[in-house]
C-alpha cells in the first residue's frame, strides 16, 4: 500500500511538471507607442488581443521615458533606481543584482529554452552570458518579423522577447500624436507583423498541448517629437495580455511597466523571491 502511494505521488507530480513545462511566454514591444494612438489606429490584429484578453491603456513605465530605462524596467521588473540604467548608453548597469527575466527563468529551469529578436541593439546591453539561447538584434522590423516567425514555427521555445522599432522612428520624424497620419500608418505596419507572429504561434505543431501568454505593450508614449519627460503623454503605456490564463476585462488595478517581467515570470511557473526586490507584481493573470 505504501508503495502503491509512493507511485502515485511521483505521477501526479510528473504530470504537475509537465503541465507547468507547456507553459510559454511571447512578450511583444512596439516601441514609442502611445495608447490613445493604437486605440484610433486600424489594427485588427491588436484590437483582438485585447478584445479577448486583459488589458489596460492606463499602464505607466518609468519616469525617465526613455527607452533604455523602460526596457530594463519591463525585462528587469525593477525600476530605474535599482537597475540603474538612466540613460540609452547603458552605463554600469546594476544586472548582477537585478539581472534579465530569462536569467531567473533559467536559474529554476537551467532546460528552458529563451529567445530575445529585437530591432534596437540596446536591449541586449543587459543579457549576460547564457540568459538567451538565441539573440539577434540590428534588424529591420520586417527581419526581426521574418527571424521571430521562424523561430516560433520551428523551435522548442519557453520565452521569447520580440521588440518592433518603426513606430518609435516614425514618432521621432513625423510626431507622437493620435492626429499624425503617418505615425498611425506606422503602429497599422506593426499591427499587421503582430498578426503574422500570432499566425506563426497557432501554426506549432506542439501548439494544442501548450499555454501560451502573449504580453503585448511599449517601452514609453511621446508628444510633438521626443519622448523622455515625466508627463502623462511620455509615461502613459498600454499594456495587453491573451491567453488561457488571463482575467479577461479591462485590468482595474493600477498596472506599471515592471510587471510584464514578475507576470511572465509567475505565469512560466517560477516562484518569485522576496530577496530578489522586485517592483512589478502579476498583473492580469487569474
Amino acid at each position: 500500500m505504501k508503495n502503491l502511494f509512493v507511485l502515485m505521488l511521483f505521477v501526479i507530480l510528473g504530470c504537475y511538471h509537465s503541465n507547468a513545462g507547456n507553459n510559454k511566454v511571447l512578450i511583444i514591444g512596439i516601441d514609442g507607442c502611445r495608447p490613445d494612438a493604437l486605440k484610433r489606429a486600424n489594427t485588427p490584429n491588436i484590437d483582438r488581443l485585447w478584445r479577448e484578453g486583459a488589458y489596460s491603456f492606463s499602464a505607466q513605465t518609468d519616469p525617465i521615458s526613455s527607452s533604455g530605462i523602460c526596457w530594463t524596467g519591463m525585462l528587469t521588473g525593477v525600476w530605474h533606481q535599482k537597475h540603474n540604467v538612466v540613460t540609452n548608453e547603458y552605463k554600469n548597469p546594476n544586472i548582477e543584482k537585478y539581472p534579465h527575466f530569462f536569467k531567473r527563468l533559467k536559474e529554476y529551469n537551467p532546460m528552458a529554452k529563451t529567445y530575445s529578436i529585437v530591432n534596437w541593439k540596446p536591449i541586449h546591453n543587459i543579457l549576460q552570458e547564457g540568459d538567451a539561447n538565441f539573440e539577434k538584434s540590428r534588424l529591420f522590423d520586417r527581419t526581426v518579423t521574418k527571424t521571430a516567425r521562424q523561430v516560433i514555427k520551428r523551435e522548442d521555445v519557453d520565452a521569447i522577447f520580440i521588440q518592433l522599432d518603426e513606430v518609435d522612428h516614425s514618432g521621432h520624424v513625423n510626431g507622437f500624436s493620435p492626429d499624425s497620419v503617418k505615425y498611425l500608418k506606422s503602429i497599422e505596419k506593426a499591427d499587421k507583423r503582430v498578426g503574422t507572429l500570432i499566425k506563426s504561434l497557432k501554426q506549432r505543431k506542439e501548439y494544442d498541448g501548450e499555454n501560451w501568454l502573449v504580453i503585448l505593450t511599449t517601452d514609453h508614449g511621446g508628444s510633438g517629437y521626443e519622448h523622455g519627460k515625466n508627463i502623462d503623454e511620455h509615461t502613459t503605456i498600454f499594456y495587453i495580455l491573451n491567453g488561457k490564463d488571463v482575467e479577461q476585462g479591462l485590468i482595474k488595478d493600477k498596472v506599471d511597466v515592471v510587471d510584464v517581467a514578475v507576470t511572465a515570470l509567475h505565469h512560466l511557473g517560477v516562484p518569485i523571491k522576496d530577496e530578489w526586490e522586485l517592483d512589478g507584481k502579476v498583473a492580469g493573470l487569474n
